[in-house]
């Protein structure tokens, strides 16, 4: 008797079930903690004082990330062999981002901020970029601020000026302005997207590499962060230049970018780079670099108009990027030179030598962009991620800014490092609000110190992505980073 022969299983099967699977972890997390239900407390709560009386559910919520990120990892390698479209791919992550629409944020209290700054501006009629929530004592939605209620918008004109919208149009509660910017979030993970699939020319493993990296959604749409806007711009721009070659559009989408939120300027000097470049002869680098500060000086006036003069309202901006230290490789030094030197020293130095090595690979990445050795999207990834490990000041979905750029320019390398980069600090959670907390209850170590904590995080944070891809990616591939 003669066997039938086995048909191969379809090609979509493996990242199908891959997909299910993640869509059920995250309505199981907003199902442990949804928006709707915590969001009408009076003041915001984060994972573990949300778990404290059910630790069951951060165990379940640390296990998910794990899992996540292991489906991830294999559905990047499955559509790397298979023939997947690049539309299923999207598909999945748009239900993925539904989904986690109604998810509270767990890991940051920015999204309530953010309706707390346009309460400043719609509400009490003050410029939230000169006057903190704190001018405001019975503004009910002041607990909502934390520690931050002294300080001052840190973010441009042009997310004001949307805040600001949001709340004229009614989102001016806690859970009415969360899913509002939720929504803001939302639509800005679909255009991020769409810009990643029309760069990539449908490569249905780029598309995946940010539509379905958990970090990307998580900090991206389930806690609401800002910075998905400001790639849209950032991300825009480069695709603008490096696809259809218009400059102005280009440099006017980076300059709303920046305008968004200041931390995608560092991509503004690389652009302006390969745009030189590509120009012949002095009088069109002349008209570029004249075309484009017009344009881009007139956008910064136009935005600032209603927060003028612009000098008093970056005093948040200034302070966001001067006087924070968080958990960075240079905050454990700072932290390490204190026990030996002047505190003002051990602040200074760890700061000036970051600084030192950031500008050093910064003028190498131009000259390498200037010679076509890489292009934008490469100089872009490699840029962030170099400030990122030389920077004083440091939130866990930073790695967010990398994502889209290393879809642009998937190498084994780069694949391997902001996916770990990613995983390390979406994790960082676990150091964050579980075992930070658990060691200063005494159950461990009664005399654990913010030092014991960056020993324990910052190796975790930056050594694993910056390392491993060295010593596991091939031979063959080492020079392309």
């Amino acid at each position: 008797m003669t066997a039938l022969p086995l048909s191969s299983p379809p090609p979509r099967l493996r990242p199908t079930l891959a997909g299910l699977v993640t869509a059920g972890i995250y309505l199981l997390f907003v199902l442990l903690y949804p928006l709707p239900v915590y969001g009408q407390a009076d003041r915001p709560f984060d994972l573990e004082i949300l778990s404290r009386s059910r630790p069951w559910a951060a165990l379940l919520y640390v296990f998910g990330l794990l899992l996540l990120f292991a489906l991830f990892w294999r559905a990047l390698r499955t559509v790397e062999k298979d023939t997947v479209p690049w539309r299923w791919v999207v598909g999945f992550g748009m239900l993925f981002a539904l989904i986690l629409v109604w998810l509270y944020p767990v890991t940051a209290t920015d999204l309530f901020q953010y309706v707390l700054r346009a309460r400043v501006r719609v509400v009490h009629g003050a410029n939230p970029m000169t006057v903190p929530p704190s001018a405001f004592p019975d503004d009910p939605l002041l607990p909502f601020a934390g520690e931050w209620t002294g300080i001052v918008s840190p973010y441009g004109p042009a997310w004001e000026l949307l805040a600001e919208g949001l709340a004229w149009l009614g989102a001016r509660g806690a859970v009415s302005g969360a899913l509002a910017y939720k929504g803001v979030a939302l639509l800005a993970y679909l255009a991020c997207t769409a810009l990643v699939a029309w760069g990539a020319r449908g490569d249905a493993q780029s598309v995946l590499f940010f539509a379905w990296n958990p970090l990307v959604l998580l900090e991206g749409v389930g806690n609401g962060h800002n910075d998905l806007l400001m790639l849209v711009g950032g991300v825009g721009a480069v695709l603008l230049w490096q696809r259809k070659g218009r400059w102005p559009i280009a440099v006017a989408a980076m300059s709303l970018a920046v305008l968004t939120k200041f931390s995608v300027a560092l991509l503004a000097p690389l652009l302006l780079l390969a745009i030189l470049r590509d120009q012949h002869g002095w009088r069109p680098r002349l008209k570029v670099l004249l075309g484009g500060g017009l344009l881009a000086a007139g956008l910064v006036v136009l935005l600032y108009l209603p927060f003028w003069p612009p000098w008093e309202s970056i005093a948040g901006l200034l302070d966001e990027f001067s006087n924070r230290y968080t958990y960075t490789v240079a905050a454990m030094l700072r932290l390490l030179l204190r026990e030996f030197i002047p505190n003002h020293l051990a602040l200074e130095i760890p700061r000036r030598l970051g600084q030192a090595v950031f500008v050093g690979v910064y003028i190498w990445i131009l000259v390498r962009l200037w010679r076509r050795r890489m292009d934008l999207a490469e100089a872009s990834v490699l840029a962030f991620f170099t400030y990122l490990l030389t920077s004083t000041n440091y939130r866990i979905w930073y790695p967010l800014w990398l994502v889209p750029f290393a879809a642009l320019s998937l190498t084994e390398r780069t694949r391997l490092r902001v996916f770990l980069f990613c995983l390390t600090s979406e994790l960082s959670i676990l150091m964050f609000y579980l075992v930070w907390r658990w060691l200063l209850n005494g159950y461990v170590l009664p005399e654990a110190t913010w030092l014991t904590m960056h020993l324990l995080t910052v190796p975790w944070q930056f050594g694993l992505p910056l390392l491993a891809p060295l010593l596991l990616t091939s031979p063959s591939n080492r020079a392309k980073l």
